[in-house]
Formats: C-alpha cells, sequence, structure tokens
C-alpha cells in the first residue's frame, strides 16, 4: 500500500504548500516542522480534502486521525459503528460488533454507551483512532493523534497502530511533534518549513542533526 504526490501545490488564502515529490508506504513517513510549516495543509491535500494542482496517488481505503476531531451525536459504539457501516457495507450486528471490539482495544470499553460528546479531548482521539482502524484502512493518515491522551496511555496506543500496519501493509503519514511517535511508528522523515520540504531524512538521522528545530524536538523527548 501507498501513497504518493508530485508537484503538489495548495493554495490556502496567503499560505502556499509546494511539495515536489512524496512517498509514503508501510515504513512510515512522519512530517515534522514548526507550528504552520504545512503539516496538516499535506495531509489534508494528500487525502483528498483539500483542492490541489498536482497528481496525488492513493492505493485503496484511506482513513484519518485529527488532532481535534469531530464527533457525531450519539452513543461512542454508534459512532464507530455507523461510520463502518457507511464506508463498508456491512450489517449493523456486524458494525457493532466490530467497533465493540476496536473499542476495547483503545481502552473505551467503559463508555461505550456513553454520548460522545461528553468524551474529554484525549477519549475523543482514541475513538477517532477506534473509528480509523475499524475501516481497515490501506492508507492511514495521522495528525498529532495521541496529542491529548495521557501519557501512560499513548504506548499501548502506538503499539496498536504499529502492529496493525505490520499486519496489513497500511501506508502511514504522520504529523507530529512528538519523538517517540515518530521513532515507533517511522522509519522516514520529511521536515517542512513555510510550506516547502527542507530536509528528507531517515528516523536515524534525527538525534544526530544541527537543525536547530530538530535539536529542541531531541532535547524535549530528553534523548541524547
Amino acid at each position: 500500500m501507498a501513497v504518493s504526490a508530485r508537484e503538489l501545490v495548495v493554495q490556502r488564502d496567503r499560505f502556499r504548500l509546494e511539495v515536489e515529490t512524496f512517498d509514503a508506504d508501510a515504513s512510515g513517513t512522519a512530517l515534522l516542522g514548526r507550528n504552520g510549516a504545512g503539516k496538516s495543509t499535506l495531509l489534508l491535500a494528500l487525502q483528498g480534502l483539500l483542492r490541489y494542482t498536482g497528481l496525488v496517488e492513493r492505493s485503496g481505503r484511506c482513513a484519518g486521525v485529527f488532532a481535534q476531531p469531530a464527533v457525531l451525536r450519539g452513543s461512542v459504539v454508534w459512532n464507530v459503528a455507523t461510520v463502518i457501516g457507511a464506508a463498508t457495507g456491512i450489517d449493523s450486528p456486524s458494525a457493532h460488533e466490530r467497533a465493540q471490539a476496536m473499542l476495547a482495544r483503545v481502552d473505551l470499553r467503559h463508555v461505550i454507551g456513553l454520548d460522545a460528546r461528553r468524551l474529554s479531548s484525549g477519549q475523543r482521539q482514541r475513538l477517532a483512532l477506534a473509528r480509523a482502524l475499524a475501516l481497515e484502512p490501506q492508507v492511514l493518515f495521522l495528525d498529532e493523534p495521541f496529542a491529548n491522551v495521557d501519557a501512560d496511555g499513548r504506548p499501548p496506543l502506538r503499539k496498536l497502530v504499529r502492529e496493525y500496519i505490520a499486519r496489513t501493509g497500511c501506508a502511514l503519514v504522520l504529523a507530529t511533534q512528538n519523538l517517540a511517535d515518530v521513532m515507533t511508528l517511522c522509519t522516514k522523515v520529511m521536515v517542512l518549513d513555510e510550506g516547502r520540504p527542507i530536509a528528507m531524512l531517515d528516523v536515524s538521522a534525527i538525534e544526530t542533526s544541527q537543525d536547530r528545530y530538530l535539536q529542541a524536538i531531541v532535547g524535549e523527548s530528553g534523548h541524547s
């Protein structure tokens, strides 16, 4: 599975994103950059959620998780099951069964009957991840997917994503400011600045990079 872009240009008011070449597969590509660098814009364009010029190719079903995911009116389990049913066409009992199983994997079993709008921000991110993985995508787009999750809850969720990718070969594009996310899920890093890629690195090169932004990320994570 893979997603790729060639000569991609997005114009959003005064902000312009220009990416000549982009490729991601199951090995995982992380997008790093300061606030406003274009990470989320690139993710949205790759998903076809923003107007762009150029060529974008995606293989199979896509799913995404945003830093501030939307929830629908209704129960937590209904929020997942209704999306599964609409996307896959499976019957309602099967959709609910799949939804309940995935919600248990993200530690939301105890709130499946709760109105989703009552969830905390971290719980909403768990819900969004369950919804995305339950769709069994071939391409997964993650935008700060664990930012609001408790620190001790992030490693199990990273493991869940990693295991899904290993099992399915799903392509991954991850936008984050968290080095642990990158090191756990990706092998390649694209660094963006003011709407343009300024570096393409192997993950192993992050900790020795002389770039001040990357050094700050490494320092904040506690890596030496």
